[in-house]
């Protein structure tokens, strides 16, 4: 009944005869067509499958890509451009400086040189905030007292005499610092916040190691340092003590 089909005319168009017509041929054509058609959208689905997981056309920072005209895949930020949580808009805090950090007029680098020359106490660091620009607590002092013990006191010693262990054990040209001496009891608190995050002399940055906030409090911890070692001041001059004769009383006349 599928392969064949019956198909009679007219005595004038077949001679009186049964014509039977096979149809099985077309049916066979028409049947590869349509395996083709619903097969064709399927091929650019297994044509986009062969690329390899690891040929990803992608760019990769900081390798070399030949779409952009300078040759590299990582492209340049927009002037200005801050990341996020990075502003920094408080200079007192994240610097230590009243305004922009300068050079000081060449005067830390002449006393990085020539540390046995005096400068001028009262204009050592001008730019350098006086106050600590944080609230200090109890728990402020306990935790800068816990990182200066780790992170200074190797050479500066636990009482702030550049006696450490560090300098003990020979590394002592130049030695580190004492917090007592006269420069560094006026110099103001910014400065230990300063040389904390950009290094002093043999000292390096602690900035990678040290955060913002527990500079600041290891700099609150130094000035209790300097005061619990601050010689006491000569009191007033004692009154002179009364005469036996005060004591007994004026005699009558």
């Amino acid at each position: 009944m599928w392969n064949s089909r019956e198909n009679r005319h007219g005595d004038t168009a077949t001679g009186g005869r049964s014509e039977i017509v096979s149809v099985s041929p077309l049916l066979g054509v028409s049947a590869s067509r349509l395996l083709i058609f619903f097969l064709f959208p399927f091929s650019f689905f297994l044509g986009g499958c062969r690329r390899d997981m690891q040929d990803q056309p992608k760019t990769i920072a900081y390798r070399e890509n030949s779409f952009y005209k300078d040759g590299t895949g990582s492209r340049p930020l927009v002037d200005g451009t801050v990341p996020r949580g990075y502003l920094r808009d408080n200079h007192e805090f994240f610097f230590g400086k009243k305004l922009k950090a300068s050079d000081l007029n060449g005067q830390q680098q002449y006393q990085m040189q020539n540390p046995s020359q005096t400068l001028n106490l009262a204009n050592a660091f001008p730019d350098d905030v006086d106050t600590i620009p944080m609230p200090i607590t109890k728990t402020d002092l306990d935790r800068g007292q816990e990182r200066f013990n780790i992170y200074c006191s190797v050479c500066h010693g636990m009482t702030g005499y550049g006696d450490g262990i560090v300098a003990r054990r020979g590394f002592n040209k130049p030695s580190p610092a004492s917090y007592h001496q006269d420069r560094l009891q006026t110099a103001p608190v910014g400065h230990f916040f300063d040389v904390m995050t950009n290094g002093w002399g043999a000292m390096p940055s602690y900035a990678s190691q040290v955060t913002v906030e527990d500079r600041w409090r290891i700099a609150a911890y130094i000035r209790a340092l300097q005061l619990s070692q601050r010689k006491a001041t000569a009191s007033a001059s004692p009154q002179p003590s009364p005469s036996p004769n005060a004591a007994q009383g004026a005699p009558h006349k």
